[in-house]
């Protein structure tokens, strides 16, 4: 699955990082794991769950220093969002 090109996960991501951003927390791709984990113990929805066990399953890609340091416009967006606020 290109996960990244997946509107729905987008969405799932975009909700964890304005979840951190209106906590004023760092977004990066630990802290949207972490959330992404906090938002599935809350959730009943089975097509959500997907979503987020997929959206978490994508950024686990991104553990790895040299893949987190390739160029993904959608992180690196979020991540411009969050120097913004400091």
């Amino acid at each position: 699955m290109l996960f990244q090109n997946d509107e729905k996960g987008h969405v799932i991501i975009g909700e964890a990082a304005l979840s951190l951003a209106l906590g004023e927390k760092e977004i990066s791709v630990a802290t949207l794991f972490t959330e992404l984990g906090h938002m599935a113990k809350s959730e009943n929805n089975t097509d959500r769950m997907i979503q987020i066990t997929q959206a978490r399953n994508w950024l686990r890609s991104f553990e790895s220093p040299a893949i987190a340091l390739q160029r993904v416009p959608y992180l690196q967006t979020l991540a411009g969002l969050n120097e913004e606020l400091n």
